[in-house]
């Protein structure tokens, strides 16, 4: 019988990209590294001497902690969402890294765009403990999201011993993996400043390659000076900007603003249309462009003393012929080249230093959180239209922007800001930790900064459903439930999707005892108490006490590489009740049912040519042998 079970765990394999580059070097799913070093053989460096390299304390055990399973899962807040069943934009509450695993098969290679602000390493922040013990006492740690001693968070100060190594060792695995999400055009935004810039640049050009950095891109972070700065004022900040594929990467350009195209003006009623005039100067000199220029009204003019002109005398006599020359207004002045507005790059190319006002600076992303809020709640929020910039740079409609040091949320409101202004159906997906908030008075209403980013989504979605509502044109809701307005400004229609699925990180709904490797001398009775006090009741049964029906379906639709925007639909199929899931997107789809008997009048169906070929997923005591056998002569069987 042809019967699989469901993968308990989900594990990182860093070997599927090379044994898509070179199968030869496999031999029985593992590689035969001898073969490997022949193939390079001109390729390889015999000894750490001869290269160059970037190493710290620590970094061995890195790709160890990589490949560690994932044990959890991500269960659906349906009370904390707004239109849950509607919406294709998520927040994810839970440490990142453990989340990033959960997300690596479903969205492998489809995010377009990725900006993270992580913590910046000055001493004073706090990053996530992640060890590197065994995966049974790790499991019993992690998945509670605590550490052996309560803790989710340490502080990284400088007298640690290891101030660099331990930040360092905390973004490596988490950028590590961000790539794998990222398509072959996508990129990643990274805020930092100059504490660990040099560090981040170093390891982001050996995850991603140093031919695939774009740009160091400079924010003005403020504009005024800060007096009381011992040494220099400090008013900016890093962005760097990474391609997957550089050469895969097109980035858009920035529209153009009112401002520039006013300077346009039709100053002769020229059919072509407004225009602007422009040097005919050249920066270098040579004598074939160096001539005497008689104006309309008789004038002789030079061209400016050590210079000369752009063209030709032959080529300005045939621009003056098609009326591009303008002489000025008393036509006897030196000649200047009309700009046609018609004929202008219809967008601009960025550029590498973003000033605050265009992208905004700290107090303009402080003043949007007391909008918000009535009070400062968050301390360090970044501009909306900072992260809107980016996503004008990096995306178009329909792209998944991931951000996964979610804050404050700003991300997820940039995103609806520019599918308001342009049209676009651009998702976001936002992951952030249940942080505990510091300050007592905020902590009373908002616990964590999770509490905060959620909360934040939800005002922002109630503001914008507000403003459509208030509009001229009247909102209607089409077939997906989404709510569409057409607008003066765009002039067309829109589809505005304001809501977004709420998943927290949690323990698996599996019973995972079995999934442990157990070290020689480990005290397992010990391991296996500890087990029995976090689970609850020590079990053997393939689920845990407790488990709810549409918690296993999100587990399964995260395992079986569905993604978290996947139809669910409850269907019978006689008298058994099963779920039928479909990710459109990926052409995907399976039948689950969670009951314990599946009757005979079930079975006898599904082996008809309508389910023929479908995945079909069945508690394993569910069904006997001969039940076993039926299926699989037509489905695809998979049993918990």
């Amino acid at each position: 019988m042809d019967i699989k079970r469901i993968n308990k765990i989900v594990k990182t394999d860093i070997k599927e990209g090379l044994k898509e580059i070179y199968p030869e070097v496999f031999e029985d799913i593992k590689i035969n590294f001898e073969k490997l070093k022949a193939l390079l053989s001109g390729e390889i460096i015999e000894k750490e001497d001869d290269r160059f390299y970037f190493n710290w304390a620590g970094k061995s055990k890195i790709f160890k902690l990589i490949q560690t399973p994932a044990y959890g899962t991500l269960k659906p807040d349906k009370e904390r969402s707004i239109d849950f069943d509607k919406t294709e934009n998520i927040a994810i509450i839970g440490e990142n890294l453990e989340t990033l695993k959960l997300l690596l098969k479903p969205y492998f290679g489809k995010v377009k765009m990725i900006y993270i602000d992580p913590p910046y390493n000055t001493g004073k922040d706090k990053i996530y403990r992640d060890n590197f013990k065994e995966p049974v006492r790790d499991y019993l740690e992690k998945t509670g999201q605590i550490d052996s001693d309560g803790n989710k968070l340490i502080t990284n100060t400088e007298a640690s011993g290891r101030y660099h190594s331990d930040w360092l060792n905390f973004i490596y695995p988490r950028l590590f993996l961000a790539r794998n999400l990222l398509r072959d055009d996508g990129v990643i935004f990274i805020s930092i400043d100059d504490n660990e810039v040099h560090h981040l640049r170093m390891i982001m050009d050996e995850i991603f390659g140093e031919e695939n950095f774009v740009c160091n891109l400079i924010w003005e972070k403020k504009y005024s000076p800060a007096n009381d700065a011992k040494w220099i004022s400090d008013n900016h900040d890093h962005i760097l900007l990474f391609a997957k594929s550089k050469q895969n990467f097109t980035r858009n350009l920035l529209p153009r603003t009112i401002e520039m195209d006013e300077r346009y003006k039709n100053y002769d009623n020229d059919q072509r249309g407004p225009w602007k005039p422009g040097g005919l100067s050249a920066k270098t000199y040579s004598k074939k462009y160096d001539y005497p220029v008689k104006t309309p009204s008789g004038k002789i003019v030079e061209p400016p003393k050590g210079s000369c002109w752009q063209v030709t005398k032959e080529r300005l006599e045939e621009l003056i012929k098609d009326n591009r020359i303008y002489f000025g207004k008393n036509n006897d002045s030196k000649p200047q080249i009309k700009q046609f507005l018609s004929e202008v790059q219809k967008g601009i190319v960025p550029k590498s230093i973003w000033l605050h006002n265009e992208v905004g600076h700290n107090q303009v992303s402080r003043k949007e959180i007391v909008d918000l809020f009535d009070e400062y709640v968050f301390d360090t929020p970044k501009p909306t239209k900072l992260i809107k910039r980016m996503l004008e740079i990096s995306t178009s409609n329909n792209a998944i922007i991931l951000d996964f040091f979610a804050g404050s949320g700003t991300t997820g409101q940039a995103v609806w800001d520019l599918n308001k202004e342009d049209g676009g159906n651009r998702k976001f997906i936002l992951i952030q930790l249940d942080e505990e908030v510091l300050d007592e008075k905020i902590k009373k209403e908002f616990p964590t900064i999770a509490d905060i980013c959620i909360e934040r989504l939800r005002r922002v979605s109630e503001k914008y459903k507000r403003e459509i509502a208030s509009s001229p044109v009247a909102p209607r809701n089409d077939e997906k439930g989404i709510t569409t307005v057409a607008t003066d400004d765009l002039a067309m229609t829109s589809n505005h999707d304001f809501g977004f699925k709420v998943f927290r990180l949690d323990k698996s709904n599996f019973n995972l005892k079995d999934e442990f490797e157990m070290k020689a001398g480990e005290d397992v009775e010990e391991l296996k108490k500890k087990y029995l006090e976090w689970l609850g009741i020590w079990i053997d049964e393939p689920l845990v006490g407790g488990w709810q029906k549409i918690d296993v379906v999100f587990e399964i639709i995260l395992k079986e590489g569905l993604n978290l925007n996947s139809k669910i639909e409850e269907v019978r199929i006689k008298n058994n009740n099963f779920y039928y899931v479909k990710d459109a997107e990926q052409n995907l789809d399976f039948y689950i049912s969670l009951e314990d008997k599946i009757n005979k009048e079930a079975i006898e169906e599904i082996r008809t040519t309508k389910y023929k070929n479908k995945i079909f997923i069945f508690m394993d005591k569910a069904l006997t042998d001969d039940d076993k056998i039926n299926l699989t002569s037509f489905a695809r069987l998979k049993v918990i």
